[in-house]
């Protein structure tokens, strides 16, 4: 008697093992998303021509799209990206609310985004 239950308690201690196992090992979602901006941007950065800009820009509206779809936070420097390249399409005004979300997304690119809004003379 005393065995069997010796046996029955060793079963359900591994069982519960193995569930505290398995549930460590559960897929936590994303916390952000980079979707295949690193990819355009490579190209872009190498070719320097309108097509690979035109590219990664679209890669990351589509990453803004989806992280806003999602509710996950768009990754550091991909606001900042796009308001450097509004900045080369003369897109001023767009240039400094892409630089101020970054600012207000991520804390630690403020010192960052503060210089670069002085520098294009975006600052009021």
């Amino acid at each position: 008697m005393f065995v069997n239950n010796k046996k029955a308690n060793l079963r359900k201690f591994l069982g519960l093992g193995i569930l505290i196992v398995l549930g460590g090992c559960a897929v936590s979602p994303p916390y952000v998303y980079y979707g295949n901006t690193s990819h355009n941007y490579y190209r872009y950065v190498k070719k320097r021509d309108a097509n690979s800009l035109e590219q990664y820009k679209k890669s990351l509206e589509y990453v803004f799209d989806y992280s806003e779809k999602k509710g996950i936070k768009v990754p550091p420097g991909l606001y900042c990206d796009y308001a450097l390249i509004m900045l080369t399409l003369d897109h001023n005004d767009l240039a400094k609310e892409y630089f101020q979300k970054e600012k207000d997304n991520w804390n630690e690119s403020q010192p960052l985004m503060d210089f670069l809004l002085q520098r294009y003379h975006l600052k009021e």
